[in-house]
């Protein structure tokens, strides 16, 4: 069966600001980790991918509890869009410790955690990285991280709504 794809706003997928409510999937990581600094950078004016929303929700919401599981109380993690008349950009920037070079490599596999032992008490599975690029790969999108110490950013870019190369 053809995935149905639907115009989706960053409200619909969770980073939109609107009527000063904080946006779904920035609110629900924040009841979450309420130790970490939640933050937004957005732009003014309407950004619009074409695709399913709900799994376009689950591409932040996985982005953002990566984060809050991955960081040490007093991370700030931002959460960045910006477009450009061909591409949107979701970034996820934190200020925690960075993920080990050896690990980098292998962090969108499935089952991949860095420190097995914290991470299984934080209730990770390995499985978030994996789906978020498998998602962002449906959309014809890509998913990159870069990180060392004190700075990752996990960045995806997907083709701008009316964007011929979708």
């Amino acid at each position: 069966m053809p995935r149905r794809a639907t115009p989706c706003s960053p409200k619909d997928i969770g980073v939109a600001k609107h009527d000063g409510v904080q946006p779904v999937a920035v609110s629900d990581a924040s009841a979450a980790g309420r130790d970490h600094h939640w933050t937004l950078d957005l732009p003014d004016e309407p950004v619009i991918v074409t695709g399913d929303a709900a799994r376009l929700h689950q591409v932040v919401a996985n982005l953002l509890a990566n984060a809050r599981t991955h960081t040490p109380t007093g991370t700030t993690v931002t959460t960045k869009l910006t477009a450009s008349p061909a591409t949107v950009e979701l970034t996820v920037i934190d200020d925690g410790p960075g993920i080990p070079p050896t690990l980098q490599p292998h962090v969108f596999e499935r089952f991949a955690r860095g420190e097995a032992s914290r991470s299984r008490s934080a209730g990770s599975t390995g499985l978030g990285l994996a789906i978020v690029t498998a998602i962002v790969t449906a959309h014809t999108g890509t998913v990159q991280v870069s990180s060392r110490s004190g700075q990752t950013a996990f960045c995806v870019q997907l083709p701008a709504a009316g964007n011929p190369a979708q």
